[in-house]
């Protein structure tokens, strides 16, 4: 078996970008996956690594703290991957201490950028990561994903995603950040809420359309009728997509969904439609017509809504309580929260669920990687983010509860003023 091929040596517009310490990482993590495999030659992988990390910067120093960070605690364990490794061919010369001392140069300098105000994970950053509070030793051995999940989520124009979250994680305080967000980059948004937990939105909630319809409308489901109500405004909403969607095939071809106006349609609680049906299996509820339809409009709103301009977030409990078929959950983004919030509420459920799952997250070396990473984050009580597409991967979660509320709000306000 041969290791997965990475560039040794990047374009040369892009040297200066690249830090060994990483490449390096990506090089071991592709090793570690594929030593799994029932069939792999560990000693033509181990041997074919050495080489790769030989062309690269990389320093022993590098190597080590990589690979100590993936055996987290593991101490003999990572120093015999490390003699593993040596005897196969890296380092192929003595490090020598100018080496050691240029390693650690890096290390320090990506601490300073990370203590950047302007960095996702800055505890001041507009998407901010982490409490000051926390023990940063502890904090600094866990293998957070250096972006910012969340951030990133609202980077493009339209965007779809479900947020899965135990009551009290933090999922719609998350929604009230994207909704001022969005009032944020246009005053023209059409908001659209659907609220099953009677949630507060900070004053939002009272607000009306200049059609005297209010942004938040709330449903309460306590039992199978009132899943028609749930079901006739997801017909709505994924007929505004179709509507949409015809309008685009009918005008220029040069048109855009920046013309469209922006659509964000927020849903808090889907796991409350499950809750009106006690006791019904999954192929019980597909058989009833007005839970199929209202899946089927949702599966129109998530797959379909961005090409159109129009966003959709909702949150639920887990993967299992969200209304969604596989289809919808492939094409949408997935991000899993964990909190521990006072009087033992939130939880780290819906995160394990998906690690667990084969059909998230299929590589049983992912699995066991983000288990152990899980575990130490427990015992940290740290707040996190994990979504399982594409390259999976576990982030800092900030406290959203204030996001921008008093400035965004008085926004919106003198927006509608100005339309009356």
């Amino acid at each position: 078996m041969k290791l997965r091929s990475f560039p040794s040596t990047p374009p040369a517009d892009t040297t200066q970008q690249v830090d060994p310490q990483i490449r390096a990482r990506i090089l071991i993590e592709t090793a570690m996956e594929q030593a799994q495999f029932a069939n792999a030659d560990a000693t033509l992988i181990i041997r074919q690594l050495a080489g790769e990390l030989s062309k690269t910067e990389a320093t022993l120093c590098d190597v080590r703290l990589v690979v100590q960070e993936l055996y987290e605690g593991d101490r003999p364990g990572a120093e015999a991957y490390l003699s593993y490794l040596a005897k196969h061919g890296f380092p192929k010369a003595p490090v020598t201490d100018g080496q050691q001392q240029a390693a650690y140069t890096r290390t320090a300098q990506n601490q300073a950028i990370l203590r950047h105000p302007q960095h996702p994970q800055h505890p001041q950053s507009a998407y901010g990561e982490r409490s000051k509070t926390q023990p940063d030793a502890a904090y600094n051995n866990i293998a957070f994903y250096g972006g910012n999940l969340i951030a990133e989520l609202v980077a493009n124009s339209a965007y779809s995603a479900i947020l899965f979250g135990e009551r009290r994680s933090g999922a719609s305080a998350i929604l009230r950040a994207l909704l001022y967000d969005k009032i944020a980059k246009s005053s023209s948004a059409i908001l659209d809420i659907l609220d099953f937990h009677n949630g507060a939105w900070q004053g939002l909630e009272n607000i009306q359309t200049g059609e005297g319809a209010r942004i938040v409308n709330y449903l309460t489901l306590h039992e199978k009728a009132d899943i028609e109500a749930v079901a006739n405004k997801l017909s709505a909403v994924a007929a505004e997509v179709r509507r949409r969607q015809q309008q685009q095939r009918t005008q220029s071809l040069s048109l855009s969904t920046n013309t469209l106006t922006p659509y964000l349609f927020l849903i808090d609680g889907l796991s409350e439609i499950h809750g009106a049906l006690p006791g019904w299996s999954a192929d019980r509820r597909s058989k009833m017509p007005v839970f199929s339809r209202a899946a089927s409009s949702l599966r129109v709103v998530l797959s379909h809504g961005p090409a159109v301009g129009l966003s959709c977030v909702a949150t639920a409990r887990n993967h299992s309580t969200c209304l969604c078929d596989a289809t919808a959950l492939g094409e949408t983004r997935l991000l899993f929260l964990g909190r521990v919030s006072s009087g033992r509420n939130g939880g780290y459920r819906a995160v394990d669920r998906a690690i667990e799952d084969r059909e998230l997250l299929p590589s049983p070396h992912d699995r066991s990687r983000y288990r152990e990473t899980l575990s130490a984050v427990k015992r940290l009580a740290q707040p996190i983010v994990f979504t399982p597409n594409g390259i999976p991967r576990l982030g800092a979660l900030g406290d959203f509860g204030s996001y921008l509320h008093t400035d965004l709000l008085m926004h919106y306000q003198q927006f509608l003023e100005a339309q009356a």
